[in-house]
């Protein structure tokens, strides 16, 4: 007889699965811009604007990116931004929301092969990264770009082109969107999974 705790877990609605992918989508340009700049592209940066490339070349050393300094210049130095990789964290957090594999890892894992993942380990980012991002680029960012239109605000791009700010950043509202309705989700099927496997009387011998 099969438990519910051996019951394979529940996977998200279409839905769900729907919005992760587009907002993982729409991080891509944000990754793509961000290194065609550490590859030393010019395009949508503003007049006289000193790239990470520009201060290594005047010695010194990108010194204002603080605690991310040391992997900061580490990655440049093998022409990846460190932003990219964040960004591809983020993409892969989105993606184990709604994927078996965020559930129960991989076989190809040693030690960890066909353990289920623990809750805490793709929620604790998940949520903390959505409460910064979905009301500030999914709502508040949104409403300030309909205000500028309207030529009711002027908001501040530092000097970047409003084309190259809204390819750079424009993702960041979906992305922070979809993690929260994916973390949401997969809050609620594990949540249940477990309350229902608790429930459960053991299999007769």
């Amino acid at each position: 007889m099969t438990t519910a705790a051996n019951r394979a877990p529940e996977q998200p609605s279409p839905r769900i699965r729907r919005a992760a992918y587009a907002g993982a989508l729409a991080l891509v340009p944000y990754a793509t811009m961000k290194q065609y700049w550490a590859l030393d592209g010019s395009w949508g940066l503003p007049a006289g604007y000193a790239t990470l490339g520009d201060k290594m070349a005047a010695d010194t050393h990108g010194r204002d990116l603080g605690p991310v300094n040391g992997a900061a210049l580490w990655l440049y130095e093998h022409g990846v931004d460190v932003t990219v990789v964040l960004a591809a964290l983020g993409i892969f957090l989105l993606l184990g929301l709604v994927r078996p594999w965020g559930l129960v890892f991989p076989r190809r894992l040693p030690l960890l092969a066909g353990r289920p993942v623990p809750r805490w380990l793709p929620l604790a980012p998940a949520w903390a990264t959505a409460a910064v991002l979905a009301p500030v680029f999914g709502v508040l960012a949104p409403v300030n770009g309909v205000l500028a239109v309207l030529g009711l605000s002027h908001p501040n791009t530092a000097g970047f082109s409003p084309f190259a700010f809204t390819i750079a950043y424009g993702g960041f509202g979906p992305f922070g969107l979809a993690l929260g309705a994916a973390a949401w989700s997969y809050q609620r099927r594990t949540g249940r999974t477990r309350r229902t496997a608790a429930l459960t009387p053991p299999a007769s011998p």
